[in-house]
């Protein structure tokens, strides 16, 4: 049996298709970026427009940060965010690995 191991995958990514290099964001860019996270973690499109005209920077770096310093906050914290919480109160929103009846049950034996 042959190594695969230097072979291509179907998901990897071709020799002429480079991954982009990692952005290197100034400190003056990481100071506005977080100071628009702090008044709101989720930015429209116009907001996101605006920012990459301020900040020098492409609309879906910007996208990217947000989503990264979301997950980081949601690792870090433990815990769902507002919306979340919202929305799973008015049952729209279920990402517990058990069902709705079986966490009724559980509560029920408590």
């Amino acid at each position: 049996v042959a190594s695969s191991a230097c072979s291509s995958s179907p998901t990897s990514p071709e020799s002429s298709e480079e991954k982009r290099p990692r952005t290197a964001f100034s400190s003056e860019q990481l100071a506005r970026l977080k100071r628009e996270f702090d008044e709101n973690r989720y930015l429209n499109e116009e907001r996101r427009r605006a920012l990459s005209s301020e900040l020098g920077l492409n609309e879906t770096q910007i996208k990217i940060w947000f989503q990264n310093k979301r997950a980081k906050l949601k690792k870090t914290t433990g815990g769902k965010g507002d919306l979340a919480k919202m929305l799973e109160a008015q049952g729209l929103y279920n990402h517990a690995t058990v069902s709705l009846e079986e966490e009724e049950e559980l509560l029920s034996a408590i």
